[in-house]
């Protein structure tokens, strides 16, 4: 949410006005995520709801004995779920060294993806292509020492179109293997289409279904991004994994903590066919293995523990 504090005391507002006496069922939580779909709540008020949300999925599927996925399925057991990580968090230098020593530890682990975002030089309209030299840089260097690595870059909507369909040239040499929010989604995705094979990606901070259903009627990217922790919580991201389900592809985005990312795995494996990996914020230390969260060569390991198969450390 940007501010936790906040948050924390909206979460206890919101519960106290509206939870206190709820009864968690399916249906129950069907008909207050309708209700809540209809409100616009700012990204504090958001990331509540949704945290609230998916804290009665776990409740309800612990009282049932079984993963949150098995409240929605029968079907085969779901093993579990590519991963590609994001290193933007982890970063704090920000030198070559450090670069290249982190993504050295993403190919050891594992992870045959990662997700970077070198371009925060790019603070304004003013200059952006001279101020992208450093971030253009990076990924060159990258690209040399772990060439088999996909590379998926991050631009944080930092760009205007004109100025980045100027770095498409070098974008594409590099074979980035996707180029998310450059700037804003919207209609001028149409032209950015044009002008490049690369897949996009985007809409990662949006509110219910009505901007992914925008988006995917229009075919603006080729990958929508729901966030379990700002879409409204898991119901929500249901909603728009349905609404998405033979028409485009589904990535959750996703570069928080081991619940979230368990609720997107549980979302996937609802959809399978709809989301091929998830996003997974890189634990240099492994510490979130305390939680009980599993990982192999890359793959999330559904649990089979009540809930979301993890509890905070």
């Amino acid at each position: 949410s940007m501010d936790d504090e906040r948050c924390k005391q909206v979460a206890a507002e919101l519960f106290e006005r509206e939870f206190a006496s709820f009864e968690p069922t399916l249906a129950n939580l069907a008909r207050k995520e309708h209700e809540i779909a209809a409100t616009a709540p700012d990204l504090v008020t958001a990331t509540a709801y949704s945290g609230i949300n998916q804290a009665f999925y776990d409740l309800l599927a612990k009282r049932e004995r079984v993963p949150v996925w098995r409240l929605f399925s029968s079907g085969p057991v779901f093993e579990g779920i590519p991963l590609y990580t994001t290193i933007n968090r982890v970063l704090e230098s920000r030198t070559p060294q450090e670069y290249s020593t982190v993504v050295g530890e993403v190919k050891k682990q594992g992870f045959k993806i990662f997700k970077c975002a070198p371009f925060e030089a790019v603070d304004g309209p003013d200059h952006a292509i001279e101020k992208s030299a450093e971030g253009l840089a990076t990924l060159n260097r990258l690209r040399e020492e772990f060439p088999a690595l996909g590379m998926r870059v991050d631009f944080h909507e930092r760009f205007r179109p004109n100025d980045f369909y100027q770095l498409i040239p070098e974008l594409e040499r590099l074979n980035i293997d996707w180029l998310e929010e450059p700037f804003r989604v919207g209609p001028k995705y149409d032209e950015l289409k044009r002008k490049t094979h690369l897949r996009l990606a985007g809409g990662e901070l949006f509110w219910g279904k009505q901007r992914f259903e925008e988006i995917t009627d229009h075919q603006w990217v080729n990958v929508i991004m729901p966030d379990v922790k700002c879409v409204g919580g898991f119901g929500p991201l249901l909603e728009v994994l349905k609404m998405a389900r033979g028409r485009i592809e589904v990535s959750p985005h996703n570069p928080s903590g081991p619940i979230s990312t368990a609720a997107s795995m549980h979302a996937a494996a609802l959809y399978p066919d709809t989301v091929r990996a998830i996003e997974y914020s890189f634990d240099r230390r492994q510490t979130r293995r305390s939680t009980g969260e599993t990982i192999e060569d890359g793959v999330l390991i559904m649990s089979e523990k009540p809930g979301w198969g993890v509890e905070p450390a």
